[in-house]
């Protein structure tokens, strides 16, 4: 399922954007499989139906899914392919964000212990 943090500066509807991908990108939506519908994402999310709709839409617009008449919202054909280039970004940023926490004096066993943090409080 997507996780999205209401603390984050990410906003939420490209904090769904990268959870829908992840989960393409895993294989858990696979093309042709229906996209999760607005009103029950929104529900399960905690968030507004405009939030998830603008999401949806704009994952549309990026091709990574696609509207079919009589089928309704599903992953587009080349979805994994995109999906994988956006966890691409994801990884590239956190490469920097080690980078700059090396570079700010941290240690390796620092970095651990803030990831298992992290990892604690199910980021």
């Amino acid at each position: 399922m997507i996780r999205i943090d209401p603390l984050s500066p990410t906003p939420l509807n490209e904090q769904i954007k990268s959870g829908l991908r992840g989960l393409i990108a895993r294989g858990a939506l696979k093309p042709g499989e229906p996209a999760p519908t607005i009103r029950p994402l929104a529900e399960a999310l905690k968030v507004n139906p405009n939030t998830v709709a603008r999401a949806i839409r704009e994952l549309v617009l990026e091709g990574v899914l696609e509207t079919k008449r009589g089928e309704g919202t599903v992953v587009a054909a080349g979805a994994p392919r995109k999906a994988s280039d956006g966890l691409a970004e994801i990884r590239d940023g956190l490469r920097e964000a080690l980078r700059q926490a090396r570079r700010g004096g941290l240690d390796w066993d620092d970095i651990t212990l803030l990831v298992r943090r992290a990892e604690k409080e199910n980021l």
